[in-house]
């Protein structure tokens, strides 16, 4: 298996020639259906045709909402095979955010299912060119993918160039804002070819769709990986650690990817059992970083032979991985070495070239880049220099002998008074702590040393441990500025999904600093956002009149990060739920007052918005004062004049509300634990 079989050709033109080689073999199964490759190739054709006879042309985009599905896995061939060019975004995704990303992308056909239907109806009224929406499921106002299938059409099928764009996959960045990756045919496929070599992929595994096909991890190295190796695929349409251990039982998975939560859920699940795993042979773990006992688990107790492995969507994704014969520090510490066609470099603060053993951000140069940010020549030129090299804003360390290790983020990167400390150096330390389920590490306001190192740890079953314990264990495996000043417990960490710690949030969580802004008694919800702007829920528009009625000149001359600082009854009148909205989007940190209306109570913690109850805080605090807050205990310093006032404890459960940053979160990850 050689680059050069398949990175001549696109994705359209992958299914089709393993077709030819695979015809009767199996490439998808679903409960008891299947479809051969025979059987694939076909129905994607016909998608094509069904797409180009509704009139779309090459280079056209189609959006796909869907669960992970065959359907799914069909139309992306389909799409390529009619010259088009692929937007997955995911199911999970708000209503807003899927329309920030359709705006951008302006698809002229959607593929959905009954459930997304009437949001796509919705949201269809705002995209003019949004001219089919089709849906897997039937559903009024939309095309039935069974009647596209009939379609007929006289034209060619223009399958493109390997070189044409064949995907626009969008991802957060640093930003927060989401930027589309343009990732063409070659790129993709040489990126499949490169994880299917590295699993040692044939014909004979069967690999596990868990992770979302609208990711850039699910599309290459799970589906296009597969395809390159002729082998099968079973997709979970819904993550749940019960759901893909049964799954791995009865497919007979041999190649699991998914994110380190994944493997840990399903290791913890009550239905796990050593024999139900017993045909999985090998798998990648990426997404995030993963502690070393967690690959020695599933090694051991999995039977599965796990490769780790780092990328970015702007890279198709994959960039450096480990190998099967690597050593246990190798494969347990690094995301090894850089893949067939990737090239590497460490580059300092001042833009210099850094010796291997250094840490340093991580530029990528490989063939599987993409050619930018969909329309947005500012944002690609801010990541992708006139060289080629990708800018990952990752710091890493290359290892004399060539393993990388990911450290941190670059704006992660904590100054303790002059010493750099990567957080990633830190976490890793911590996580070998027995008892230590997770841990994250971020810097706080200190106003001697600039930022000191907090660590957040989630504590394992039955672990009991102090904070002085794992403070001592720190100082003796790391240098003394790296040692975290506090260790602070949770029940667990805010995430993105299954992705990566949310450390913007856990920094809110942990300490807020910023200017006071006082208000009396009574201050109700229409004097929070008035009713007449109450006309529409996105909080952008709401942040803009955030306090209006109380205070006309608030958001003009308040900064991000400030506190509310109120007397009693704050939030009382209607029980909107806008109004706590329109100050989390304002950018308050948190509100301080002496008592809160009952449903604004409630309404604030189930969007994450930190509240405390402090009399002696709010008579001791003037405005203009400069105060920090540590949600996490209660603790309010009035910085200004030297005092400490300690809040009323929330009841545990609300804790674990906020600390998840609001009610949404929280109850995705109780629903995924009872799984």
């Amino acid at each position: 298996m050689t680059f050069e079989s398949f990175h001549k050709i696109t994705m359209g033109e992958l299914l089709t020639m393993q077709a030819s080689g695979y015809a009767d073999k199996t490439f998808i199964v679903t409960g008891n259906d299947r479809w051969t490759y025979a059987g694939a190739e076909k129905q994607a054709a016909a998608v094509a045709n069904g797409l180009r006879g509704l009139g779309l042309q090459p280079g056209d985009r189609v959006s796909i909402i869907l669960p992970n599905t065959a359907q799914y896995i069909i139309s992306i061939f389909g799409i390529a095979k009619a010259g088009l060019i692929l937007n997955p975004i995911n199911v999970r995704r708000h209503k807003d955010e899927v329309a920030l990303r359709l705006a951008k992308t302006r698809p002229c056909a959607l593929i959905t299912n009954a459930e997304h239907l009437p949001m796509m109806m919705e949201l269809r009224a705002t995209l003019p060119e949004l001219k089919h929406l089709i849906t897997v499921d039937g559903g009024e106002g939309s095309i039935a993918l069974d009647d596209l299938l009939k379609a007929r059409t006289d034209s060619p099928l223009a399958g493109g160039k390997p070189d044409d764009v064949a995907a626009i996959l969008y991802t957060l960045g640093n930003s927060g804002n989401p930027r589309g990756a343009t990732l063409t045919h070659s790129a993709l496929l040489r990126n499949a070819v490169n994880n299917a070599v590295a699993l040692a992929a044939t014909p004979d595994d069967v690999f596990l769709g868990a992770v979302p096909f609208s990711n850039s991890f699910g599309l290459t190295p799970t589906i296009l990986s597969c395809a390159v190796a002729g082998a099968q695929i079973a997709p979970l349409p819904v993550y749940h650690p019960g759901d893909a251990l049964a799954l791995i039982e009865k497919a007979k998975v041999t190649v699991h990817h998914g994110v380190p939560t994944m493997f840990a859920l399903e290791l913890n699940h009550p239905d796990f059992k050593p024999q139900k795993c017993v045909t999985l042979r090998t798998g990648i773990m990426s997404g995030a970083a993963c502690p070393p006992e967690l690959v020695t688990r599933i090694r051991e107790q999995m039977n599965c032979n796990l490769l780790l492995a780092y990328g970015l969507t702007e890279a198709a994704p994959g960039v450096t991985i480990t190998r099967l014969d690597d050593g246990p520090v190798t494969a347990t510490q690094t995301v090894g070495r850089p893949m067939e066609g990737v090239s590497l470099k460490i580059i300092g603060p001042q833009a210099e070239a850094l010796p291997n053993g250094t840490e340093g951000e991580l530029y990528v140069k490989s063939s599987s880049l993409m050619l930018g940010y969909w329309n947005d020549p500012d944002a690609t030129a801010q990541v992708l220099d006139a060289d080629g090299w990708l800018h990952t804003g990752d710091l890493a360390v290359i290892d004399p002998d060539g393993p990388v290790r990911i450290v941190g983020r670059k704006g992660d990167v904590i100054n303790r008074g002059g010493f750099k400390i990567y957080p990633g150096t830190v976490e890793m330390v911590l996580r070998s702590y027995p008892g230590v389920k997770e841990a994250a590490v971020v810097g706080v306001p200190d106003s001697v040393f600039g930022e000191l190192p907090c660590a957040c740890v989630v504590r394992a079953p039955g672990a009991d441990f102090s904070a002085e314990q794992l403070i001592a264990f720190a100082s003796e495996r790391l240098t003394d500025y790296a040692v975290p000043t506090r260790v602070l417990f949770f029940e667990g960490l805010p995430r993105r999904g299954s992705g990566p710690v949310r450390k913007d949030i856990l920094r809110e969580r942990v300490r807020i600093r910023g200017k006071a802004w006082k208000f009396g008694k009574n201050i109700d919800t229409d004097a929070i956002i008035p009713a007449r702007h109450c006309n529409t829920s996105d909080p952008r528009e709401l942040a803009q009149h955030c306090m209006e009625d109380a205070d006309p000149s608030f958001v003009k001359k308040m900064r991000r990060g400030d506190v509310i600082v109120a007397d009693t009854n704050f939030g009382c009148g209607s029980s909107r739920e806008v109004a706590p909205i329109s100050i989390k989007a304002a950018g308050v940190s948190a509100v301080i007052a002496k008592s809160f209306a009952r449903i604004f109570f409630r309404n604030s913690i189930n969007i994450g918005l930190p509240i405390l109850e402090c009399a002696p805080a709010v008579d001791g605090i003037a405005e203009g004062d400069e105060i920090e807050v540590e949600p996490a205990t209660g603790t309010i310093r009035n910085l200004t004049r030297g005092e400490t006032y300690r809040a009323e404890p929330f009841p545990d459960f609300l804790q674990r509300i906020i600390d998840r940053g609001g009610l949404l979160a929280y109850v995705e990850e109780r629903i995924a634990e009872k799984s």
